[in-house]
């Protein structure tokens, strides 16, 4: 029987960038009280992976030697700040490296058969890092890292990555930006009224990448609604189209409507519905492959319960409900069609 891995360390929630700061380590407490208690952990579907360091000349290939280099030497000196709300412990440097070697074990044993998908539940996140920047929380990109290890050291050709974190994931994109084999999907919050200010849908790609990423800058207040158009007029077609080897996904719970950092409308079960859609998209294209990494989320209890959520649909047993409603307004929804039509008829993919 195959098992889903959830990926965990309890380093993940050693590193603590300062008293309140909304990216906390109460965040993965959160969804591991949610999914333990939920019981099914029991079934044996789901298997806890403790992840081991990724290994150094992994880093490499997405990030600078040097800035890797500064992370660990401030880490060791017990802190550092790189930005106004991004900052390290004496524990981040490890955190880090168990996240991103997370990623590469989860997509590894997905490879050889021994799991059949996977949730990597890690902190610090990873989509905003760049090459030789901490950005946005981030330190190291996790995504990227494990869709270059798919790319240089699995018989692996082509990766998908969907990201619905309500912020753009600008340190991914521009990883990839220049390739055609990786197929960049971004769903978020136009970069007009959300951090970092990115993510446009002229944003495309360059070069042999030209059409390979694909931004749908979603209108304040867009929901569940806007979601499934996005997914069913330009996610889904474009998945047909690139036929990937691996989906990865960057998971975002800060797309809810009760987040206190952002402005779009998602509830719960639009979340549900998401993954169930991408579950459904990897079992078509990518005979099942499918690893999911979390970004954001900063309602404690939404996290929770999105985490829940996920591991479920990953082990396909039954999505608890929760009551949570939302009514997205005209204005996003009309936003939401001019967008896709303007993604569908500049796109060469579509």
């Amino acid at each position: 029987m195959m098992v889903t891995d959830l990926v965990y360390h309890e380093t993940f929630v050693k590193h603590v960038m300062s008293p309140g700061h909304p990216e906390s380590p109460e965040r993965l407490k959160s969804a591991m009280n949610s999914i333990n208690g939920s019981g099914f952990l029991d079934d044996k579907l789901v298997n806890i992976l403790t992840p081991k360091r990724a290994p150094l000349e992994e880093l490499y290939l997405v990030h600078d030697k040097a800035y890797i280099e500064g992370i660990r030497i401030k880490s060791e000196r017990g802190g550092g700040i790189y930005t106004g709300d991004t900052s390290v412990n004496a524990f981040t440097y490890e955190a880090a490296l168990l996240a991103a070697g997370g990623g590469i074990e989860a997509v590894d044993r997905i490879m050889l058969e021994e799991s059949e998908n996977a949730f990597v539940l890690c902190r610090p996140p990873g989509h905003h890092a760049e090459y030789e920047r901490a950005y946005g929380f981030c330190f190291i990109n996790n995504v990227a890292v494990a869709a270059k290890h798919l790319l240089e050291k699995c018989d692996v050709e082509r990766v998908m990555i969907v990201d619905y974190d309500a912020h753009h994931g600008n340190g991914t994109q521009r990883t990839f930006y220049s390739s055609k084999d990786v197929l960049y999907v971004g769903l978020h919050q136009d970069g007009r009224t959300l951090f970092p200010g990115s993510g446009f849908p002229n944003e495309t790609g360059a070069g042999e990448g030209e059409g390979y990423t694909v931004n749908l800058a979603m209108y304040p207040g867009a929901g569940d609604s806007s979601y499934d158009q996005a997914f069913s007029r330009v996610i889904e077609p474009i998945t047909r189209t690139f036929c990937p080897d691996f989906i990865l996904v960057s998971v975002g719970y800060d797309g809810h409507f009760k987040d206190p950092l952002t402005q779009l409308g998602l509830t719960t079960s639009g979340f549900a519905k998401m993954n169930s859609r991408l579950k459904k998209m990897a079992a078509v294209y990518a005979e099942g492959r499918l690893v999911c990494f979390l970004e954001g989320g900063y309602d404690l209890d939404i996290v929770g319960m999105c985490s829940l959520n996920l591991v479920q649909e990953l082990a396909g047993v039954d999505v608890t409900l929760f009551n949570d409603r939302y009514e997205e307004s005209e204005i996003a929804s009309e936003y939401t069609a001019r967008l896709i039509e303007k993604i569908i008829s500049d796109s060469p993919l579509l």
